[in-house]
């Protein structure tokens, strides 16, 4: 208890120093390199010295999606396209803005207060992810030194600069581990709480159901009774309603702004129409073109190229896992040939197998749907692309050919460095 105490001090230690490390960085980088993009003077003019100086420390954070958060904490969801990003951030930018930062009011402009927040928001939330993926890592594979390497290339995830923005990655990082930790320890209803609260934060929050249909459902003993199975098949159906209410009250909240009755049909939006009316999935493909291959056209090849790293790291990830055991792969788990055995490396382990699932299916849509330069970010917040790194670190028996794991640290920090560069000035990717 002791050494899991100061691992996890340690933990939050270093991920709070790589905080620092970013925002010096970016700030360096700012003074040098003159923005691609002017549209900060909008959000943060300067008319005083003490905005200047906020500017100049603060603003490097404030860049391209981070604009509509803070629009939406300020003004609320004042246009259909900003229903792209969800609720969870703004709102508790807003409650520490209006909370925690008010009495900076006589020396503040509001603005200031809410980016402020944001930024307070998403480096306390990337400080808890680190500690949450110590633990989930340590309660799944009881194996301290494996733990505490994943939550150290956590630290050093390749996406680092978007983990310190007005961006919920880290929020919905520290959300969704803390539901797979309840998850590993068997307690069910507060993880299908705690992911529902993370849905509201990023919209892929509703498939992380898929660990309550695992457990219960997939790996059920087949022994039980007719009664026993349809309680465990009731029981796993609330679980996931559950854990999706959160992103059908974002739906519903968008409903009741475009939908209700008091939009004549005149000016009622297309998707009030859908069934199901989903505000999210119109958003996403009328104004941001997010659909089936949509992506892949010849002006597109660079973002593949910035996505190329991390879709390498996760197909191999997950080929890897599957080629280990091929029995569990074709079995879902219920399975495998080497039932029994005591020493597997965690990567390799019988609990991975739920988190490769998820990792598939979400390599999957991204590289088919999504805006491929965002996968990088967007991965930030899957624990097994850090099991994945950690295991190069490991049993030379089952990790890659030797300087794999070289490979990787430098794909971590050098992405990682450079990503600051380009977003602290404006330059993509977003």
């Amino acid at each position: 208890m002791q050494m899991a105490t100061s691992r996890i001090r340690t933990v939050a230690y270093y991920a709070l120093l790589s905080r620092v490390a970013i925002w010096a960085i970016a700030v360096a980088s700012h003074a040098l390199i003159q923005d691609y993009d002017s549209a900060l003077d909008l959000i943060l003019p300067i008319e005083t010295s003490p905005q200047r100086l906020f500017k100049s420390i603060f603003g490097v954070f404030l860049r391209w999606d981070a604009f509509y958060f803070v629009h939406i904490a300020e003004n609320g969801y004042a246009f259909e396209q900003a229903h792209a990003f969800f609720p969870l951030l703004p709102i508790l930018m807003r409650f520490v803005a209006n909370s925690v930062l008010a009495p900076l009011g006589p020396v503040m402009t509001y603005q200031q207060q809410i980016v402020l927040a944001g930024v307070l928001a998403a480096n306390v939330s990337f400080i808890l992810a680190a500690v949450q993926l110590y633990r989930l890592s340590n309660i799944l594979f009881g194996n301290e030194r494996f733990a505490f390497l994943s939550a150290m290339l956590y630290i050093l995830t390749p996406s680092g600069i978007f983990m310190s923005a007005i961006y919920a990655e880290s929020l919905f990082a520290a959300i969704s581990f803390t539901g797979m930790i309840y998850t590993a320890r068997r307690q069910y209803l507060p993880a299908a709480v705690l992911f529902s609260l993370s849905s509201t934060a990023r919209s892929n929050g509703v498939l992380y159901a898929g660990f309550f249909v695992y457990d219960l459902v997939i790996q059920m003993d087949l022994s039980k009774t007719t009664m026993q199975k349809l309680l465990i098949l009731s029981k796993t159906a609330i679980l996931c309603a559950i854990s999706w209410l959160g992103f059908l009250a974002v739906q519903a909240y968008g409903y009741s702004l475009y939908c209700s009755e008091d939009h004549s049909n005149v000016y009622m939006r297309p998707w009030c129409l859908a069934k199901p009316p989903l505000l999210y999935t119109f958003v996403q493909s009328f104004y941001w073109n997010v659909g089936f291959l949509r992506y892949y056209e010849i002006k597109q090849i660079p973002n593949f190229l910035m996505a190329a790293p991390m879709i390498t790291l996760s197909a191999v990830g997950i080929y890897s896992y599957i080629m280990h055991d091929t029995r569990r792969a074709l079995t879902l788990g219920r399975d495998s040939i080497y039932a029994g055995r005591k020493q597997t490396p965690p990567f390799m382990s019988q609990a991975m197998f739920p988190h490769i699932v998820l990792w598939a299916v979400l390599l999957l849509s991204n590289i088919t749907t999504m805006h491929i330069q965002i996968i990088t970010r967007a991965f930030s917040c899957l624990p097994p692309v850090y099991w994945f790194a950690a295991h190069q670190f490991g049993d030379k028996e089952y990790g890659l050919r030797v300087g794999y794991a070289r490979s990787v640290t430098i794909f971590f920090v050098m992405y990682g460095l450079i990503g600051v560069i380009l977003f602290a000035n404006f330059f993509p990717p977003a």
